[in-house]
């Protein structure tokens, strides 16, 4: 029984450091994927994810960027023109590959509009040979004033500050918290086990301990029996707290589930020296 009771938690830890990824671009699906959208802070400018598949990862984002088209055609009520003009490349602050920014050509209700759209994030998958990917994508809407996703500061991070750590002191919630279910359940389920472990030896050696007194004929088998189920109980509360203070180092350290910031871009001001034919001043300048 005891030793079964170790195997189980020796289980549980190896299942915890092996946690991987295979033929996915992350190891975690993104927040934006398995939660609501974000939420932009300005206005002019819309979240909206879509999915392609294809035998290759280009061929999977070309038809993520069809199924767009679509997918505002039914959403917004507007057609979208076969011209599709890329305005630019440029790296992608954090992340795996190259985002896209384009401009959809389309009428609205007999108007000409343009419709600036930018890959924000993208997760992949690659099943029986053929890659699923979906893409976060902002599109400007016409219908609200604004500059479009240029007024926010968008943002990709893995980090979710101190919190998941003080969530940890509860074994495996701060996990749950990064999106970590999992690696979460992992933690809570072998903290668990190595409670219930550590109280069932401190047991079963109280008794042998209370049956030594009580039946002296048989002390050295009993002292045997207590003797072992006290190394048992040891090695439970060895294990036990190896895996909650790992729980409280990966809340800390690892990567939760990628995240998506947006925060409004700061007017930056400044001031300068100005020396002109009728004196000395100071230039005051703002940039949105």
């Amino acid at each position: 029984m005891l030793n079964r009771i170790f195997l189980l938690i020796a289980v549980l830890m190896f299942s915890i450091t092996s946690v991987s990824a295979t033929d996915k671009s992350d190891r975690l699906k993104p927040r934006w994927m398995t939660s609501s959208l974000p939420v932009p802070k300005s206005q002019g400018y819309i979240f909206i994810s879509a999915q392609g598949s294809g035998i290759s990862l280009e061929e999977a984002r070309q038809m993520a960027v069809v199924n767009l088209t679509s997918k505002l055609e039914h959403e917004r009520g507007i057609v979208i023109d076969s011209h599709v003009k890329i305005e630019k490349r440029a790296e992608r602050g954090s992340g795996p590959v190259k985002t896209q920014e384009f401009t959809l050509e389309a009428s609205e209700k007999g108007k000409q509009i343009n419709l600036i759209c930018r890959a924000i994030d993208e997760y992949w998958e690659r099943k029986n040979n053929r890659y699923i990917v979906t893409v976060l994508y902002t599109v400007n809407d016409n219908t609200q004033p604004g500059k479009g996703s240029y007024s926010d500061r968008i943002t990709l991070t893995t980090s979710y500050g101190a919190a998941p750590v003080f969530y940890s002191l509860i074994p495996g919630v701060g996990q749950f918290t990064k999106g970590s279910y999992l690696k979460g359940g992992l933690f809570l389920g072998g903290t668990a086990v190595g409670a219930a472990a550590i109280i069932l030896c401190e047991n079963q050696r109280a008794n042998y301990a209370k049956k030594m007194k009580e039946r002296p004929q048989h002390f050295d088998f009993y002292r045997n029996k207590k003797s072992s189920w006290e190394t048992g109980r040891n090695i439970a509360i060895g294990a036990t707290a190896a895996v909650y203070l790992y729980n409280l180092i990966d809340a800390a350290v690892a990567p939760g589930r990628r995240r998506v910031v947006v925060n409004k871009r700061p007017y930056q001001y400044s001031f300068t020296p100005v020396v002109t034919d009728n004196g000395v001043g100071i230039g005051f300048a703002m940039n949105f």
